[in-house]
């Protein structure tokens, strides 16, 4: 809750100034500086709103993407654990696996319920010579095919990139890119949601009354007058929901282009003095009795000792070494209704079982939290279901930003059009 609390608090400062800067110049210049803000937000919204409108529209969706696989695809996500009288270990189900899909396990999923399966990404040979689209990480390749497995039989219930998880897939690709070339996808997307960005202050600037110290004057925007007229009431939908939505809006928009561009990480990382990604990207620590007689511990033990070390609830990503120097990585990724989507990470020697290095998330301080949090707080996980909610209505809303738009520009356009003729 504090971590929300404070997230909330660097938002609203982040719109202080800028706001600060406005109410300065509508001092001096009253006209001239809302005209200002007027015309950029239009003609900026109607450069981007096509882009906005795909990218607002399949975010909407993406939100409950993975609730949404699991609805439709039940019978392989969800078993009866009543039938049951144990789960398999995860060494007998390694080996289970690896033999039934003639692969090497390098990643076991494990979700906190215990109706779930599990996911194993298996390697293959053919993933060696596996082409990727031009600019995606060499990283995909190397966690190979995934698979979902019953944790009670070690039975292999197929590949999880099903028909409905590929057509997510896709929806994720026509976000990010747009379904185009990535790097020319990500430069096009990323540039609209810069553009999304001065949308939102230049909006939130219009949505301001004049006079901010007479309260009745901040009435109309917080209302939607529905019976007054149909112009009135799109100018509601798009200034009073605007406004409604402002924090998960400028969160959204702000953490987007993190993952587009360099430039951009790496001013967001001397603003706040951390590194975006940085405990999920390092470097792996090597385990030192690297020696050839000795065998690894039993994976069971490292996730024993993970869950020993970490109080949060949630998925376990349990990572295999497939060196003689590689370590075993234990993550644990908090879930749940309301729970900060935050992780802990543990890397142990392969050998000993000596842990390597810890990484708990309580234990950073507020910038290293946001720079570890960018993924989960720009997709809505970061506060879980409810989290998700709130943003999927956030979306929603800004889905319908560029179609409100075009309605009152049209509007406004038919209006000047008929003031001219009636002045000839």
């Amino acid at each position: 809750m504090l971590f929300l609390i404070q997230t909330i608090f660097v938002t609203i400062i982040f719109l202080a100034a800028p706001t600060l800067l406005y109410f300065l110049g509508r001092f001096w210049f009253p006209t001239t500086c809302r005209l200002v803000a007027y015309k950029i937000h239009l003609w900026l919204g109607i450069v981007s709103g096509l882009i906005l409108f795909v990218v607002c529209f399949s975010g909407t969706i993406l939100t409950f993407k993975t609730e949404i696989i699991q609805f439709i695809e039940r019978e392989r996500y969800y078993i009866n654990e009543q039938i049951y009288s144990k789960q398999k270990s995860i060494e007998e189900l390694i080996s289970t696996i690896e033999k039934t899909e003639n692969g090497k396990v390098v990643r076991v999923i494990i979700p906190a319920e215990l109706n779930k399966t599990w996911i194993f990404n298996i390697r293959k040979e053919s993933d060696k010579t596996r082409q990727l689209p031009a600019g995606m990480p060499a990283s995909h390749a190397m966690l190979g095919t995934a698979y979902i497995v019953n944790p009670y039989t070690g039975e292999s219930l197929g590949q999880q990139r099903s028909k409905v998880y590929m057509f997510f897939m896709m929806l994720t690709f026509l976000h990010r890119f747009l379904l185009l070339d990535i790097r020319t996808g990500q430069i096009i997307v990323g540039s609209a949601t810069l553009i999304f960005i001065a949308l939102v202050i230049s909006g939130f600037f219009l949505w301001l009354p004049s006079k901010i110290t007479v309260i009745k004057n901040w009435l109309p925007g917080l209302k939607i007058r529905s019976k007054k007229s149909w112009q009135a009431f799109f100018f509601d939908l798009h200034n009073t929901l605007g406004f409604y939505v402002l924090i998960p809006v400028i969160v959204m928009a702000l953490t987007g282009p993190i993952i587009s561009f360099a430039w951009y990480r790496a001013t967001f990382e001397k603003i706040i003095g951390a590194k975006p990604f940085r405990i999920a990207l390092e470097k792996p620590l090597k385990s030192e009795n690297n020696t050839t007689s000795k065998q690894r511990l039993s994976l069971d033990v490292f996730f024993d000792k993970g869950n020993n070390m970490t109080k949060r609830k949630g998925i376990t990503r349990l990572s295999i070494p497939q060196t003689q120097d590689g370590n075993v990585t234990f993550q644990r990724i908090g879930t749940g209704f309301c729970n900060i989507a935050a992780t802990d990470k543990f890397q142990f020697d392969q050998y000993s079982g000596d842990i390597l290095k810890s990484d708990l998330f309580d234990e950073l301080p507020f910038n290293e939290k946001i720079a570890s949090l960018i993924f989960p707080l720009h997709n809505g996980e970061i506060y879980g279901t409810a989290s998700k909610i709130v943003y999927f209505f956030a979306c929603l809303v800004a889905t319908s930003f560029p179609v409100t738009g075009i309605i009152l520009w049209i509007g406004k356009l038919r209006k000047l059009r008929k003031n001219r003729k009636n002045k000839i």
